[in-house]
């Protein structure tokens, strides 16, 4: 119990802003493998590091995956600022108990992993943003089981921010409430115009009984075009 309080305290008394790893650490870094699936003397300098994180750090360069990928020992150990969602989770086992294992893409696409040091909560459905040291490059079989070259990092849950991720409506379907908007915009201007219609009806022309009255008229009118004209004059003079 002594041990323990004692060791507590000496974490708290460390305890220090986040900050690049030492001479001491970039040493035993020399001795990591990269593409090997294994974590050793390196990967513990790293976890040491990072347990002593407090804070926050401004201005991190994001890290480039692809040169990461070329030349691992040039970045070994270096602090970058990894954001991303995270796809899968797991638990390392005894001799690194207390360490979450993490696939993360990132917003180009990019696959890499994240170890987080601490009794982390991020889960599948979370996103994930921080500092994070660079540890070396590792060969792992994807869910499509090819064997696929992974840039990794180490973090603690400590400086660690996560949040629910958004999940991204995609554009079709947001297509499909503005479809029946607009349809119902168009059922509602018909129904008015027929209202409307109903409103103001039309006068019907009785053209049976116009025929009938031309037909009537043409029949006493006398062939020859003057003497026609002159009894519809006479006819229109007697109905006066």
């Amino acid at each position: 119990m002594l041990r323990e309080t004692l060791i507590l305290l000496f974490c708290v008394l460390m305890a220090a802003d986040i900050s690049p790893i030492g001479e001491k650490s970039q040493i035993r870094l020399q001795s990591v493998a990269d593409g090997e699936d294994s974590r050793g003397e390196g990967f513990a300098a790293l976890v040491e590091h990072v347990r002593l994180w407090e804070g926050s750090a401004e201005s991190l360069q994001t890290p480039n995956m692809a040169a990461l990928l070329r030349t691992p020992e040039l970045f070994r150990g270096k602090l970058f600022q990894i954001s991303g969602d995270v796809e899968l989770l797991e638990t390392l086992v005894h001799p690194w108990s207390g360490v979450k294992e993490l696939f993360v893409r990132g917003e180009s696409g990019n696959v890499y992993g994240v170890y987080v040091v601490g009794e982390s909560t991020t889960s599948s459905m979370k996103t994930i943003q921080g500092p994070a040291l660079f540890y070396k490059t590792m060969s792992i079989k994807a869910r499509d089981n090819q064997i696929r070259l992974y840039p990794t990092f180490v973090t603690t849950d400590t400086v660690l921010k996560s949040s629910t991720s958004i999940q991204k409506i995609p554009t079709s379907l947001l297509l499909i409430p503005l479809f029946f908007v607009v349809l119902f915009v168009f059922f509602l201007v018909v129904k008015l115009c027929k209202g409307k219609r109903k409103l103001n009806p039309r006068k019907s022309i009785v053209t049976r009984e116009v025929i009938d009255a031309v037909s009537e008229t043409s029949g006493e009118l006398p062939d020859d075009p003057s003497q026609a004209m002159a009894m519809l004059y006479e006819d229109s003079e007697g109905k006066v």
